[in-house]
């Protein structure tokens, strides 16, 4: 029998791992993403307590469904591509954090990250000369990784490295 899990994804194999929220609790809530858009299954998979089923911005889902809690809350099993999944990066944490729009760069995702690691250098390099540290240091090794995977065109590598510095943007 299939797991509510390879049901929901249409058995299609996991895109990326996420985790968008840190929350210490067990999730109670398996959230299932709007619907693929190519093919069948939900395009994403949320694991969510009760506090973060009702209001995660950006996360709206189609169903929820019950979970034993098996997963910590905040885990996101991504069935999109890698294209999608850099897009969503993009649209929740990156140009809100760097004002770097991928629009901008016609969907070169090389030119934008490129672009979004000037930014972040610029700003650690200011807090710097402030004597002070900034909790973006963090982040520039992985978003280099992004960076020169984008460069290669590897997205998966690039999406991947994305979800780290995402975990870390909470952060800030």
């Amino acid at each position: 029998m299939p797991s509510i899990v390879q049901e929901l994804s249409g058995h299609r194999d996991l895109g990326g791992l996420r985790r968008v929220v840190e929350c210490p609790a067990k999730a109670t809530v398996l959230r299932e993403g709007p619907a693929q858009d190519s093919g069948p299954g939900a395009a994403w998979l949320a694991y969510l307590c009760p506090v973060h089923a009702v209001g995660l911005d950006g996360w709206p889902g189609a169903a929820n469904h019950p979970d034993p809690g098996a997963m910590p809350c905040g885990t996101v099993l991504d069935y999109r591509s890698s294209e999608q999944q850099l897009q969503s990066h993009a649209d929740l944490w990156l140009t809100p954090l760097t004002g770097v729009d991928p629009a901008a760069y016609g969907g070169a995702w090389a030119d934008v990250l490129d672009q979004a690691d000037r930014v972040l250098l610029a700003r650690v390099e200011e807090a710097a000369a402030a004597g002070e540290d900034s909790p973006l240091q963090n982040m520039l090794a992985v978003m280099d990784v992004a960076r020169r995977a984008a460069a290669r065109g590897d997205l998966g590598v690039t999406a991947a490295s994305l979800g780290y510095c995402e975990t870390l943007a909470q952060r800030l």
